[in-house]
Protein backbone atom coordinates (compact mmCIF):
# COMPACT_ATOMS: atom_id res chain seq x y z
CA UNK A 1 0.00 0.00 0.00
CA UNK A 2 2.76 2.46 0.93
CA UNK A 3 4.62 1.64 -2.28
CA UNK A 4 1.60 2.55 -4.41
CA UNK A 5 1.25 5.91 -2.64
CA UNK A 6 4.93 6.63 -3.19
CA UNK A 7 4.68 5.63 -6.83
CA UNK A 8 1.64 7.87 -7.36
CA UNK A 9 3.45 10.79 -5.72
CA UNK A 10 6.51 10.20 -7.90
CA UNK A 11 4.44 10.08 -11.09
CA UNK A 12 2.47 13.16 -10.03
CA UNK A 13 5.69 15.07 -9.34
CA UNK A 14 6.98 14.08 -12.78
CA UNK A 15 3.77 15.29 -14.42
CA UNK A 16 3.88 18.54 -12.49
CA UNK A 17 7.51 19.04 -13.38
CA UNK A 18 6.77 18.54 -17.08
CA UNK A 19 3.74 20.84 -16.98
CA UNK A 20 5.27 23.50 -14.73
CA UNK A 21 8.91 23.84 -15.86
CA UNK A 22 9.41 27.20 -14.12
CA UNK A 23 8.59 25.82 -10.67
CA UNK A 24 11.76 25.29 -8.61
CA UNK A 25 12.29 21.64 -7.59
CA UNK A 26 12.02 22.52 -3.90
CA UNK A 27 8.42 23.72 -4.49
CA UNK A 28 7.13 20.81 -6.58
CA UNK A 29 5.88 18.76 -3.64
CA UNK A 30 3.93 21.77 -2.38
CA UNK A 31 2.14 22.09 -5.71
CA UNK A 32 1.54 18.36 -6.10
CA UNK A 33 0.11 18.10 -2.58
CA UNK A 34 -2.19 21.10 -2.94
CA UNK A 35 -3.32 20.30 -6.49
CA UNK A 36 -3.86 16.66 -5.59
CA UNK A 37 -6.22 17.56 -2.75
CA UNK A 38 -8.26 20.43 -4.17
CA UNK A 39 -11.12 18.35 -5.54
CA UNK A 40 -10.15 18.52 -9.22
CA UNK A 41 -10.23 15.20 -11.05
CA UNK A 42 -6.78 15.41 -12.66
CA UNK A 43 -3.48 16.92 -11.61
CA UNK A 44 -3.21 18.54 -15.05
CA UNK A 45 -6.72 20.08 -15.02
CA UNK A 46 -5.43 23.63 -14.74
CA UNK A 47 -8.81 25.20 -15.56
CA UNK A 48 -10.22 23.51 -12.47
CA UNK A 49 -7.20 24.36 -10.30
CA UNK A 50 -7.36 28.01 -11.35
CA UNK A 51 -10.96 28.17 -10.14
CA UNK A 52 -9.81 27.41 -6.58
CA UNK A 53 -9.03 30.77 -4.91
CA UNK A 54 -7.71 29.06 -1.77
CA UNK A 55 -4.76 27.39 -3.52
CA UNK A 56 -2.24 30.27 -3.28
CA UNK A 57 -2.88 30.51 0.45
CA UNK A 58 -2.19 26.79 0.82
CA UNK A 59 0.82 26.63 -1.48
CA UNK A 60 2.67 29.79 -0.41
CA UNK A 61 3.52 28.81 3.20
CA UNK A 62 4.70 25.39 2.03
CA UNK A 63 6.96 26.92 -0.63
CA UNK A 64 8.35 29.47 1.84
CA UNK A 65 9.29 26.63 4.18
CA UNK A 66 10.57 24.24 1.50
CA UNK A 67 12.61 26.76 -0.52
CA UNK A 68 14.96 28.82 1.64
CA UNK A 69 16.12 32.08 0.09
Amino acid sequence: MQFSHALIALVAAGLASAQLPDIPPCALNCFVEALGNDGCTRLTDFKCHCSKPELPGQITPCVEEACPL
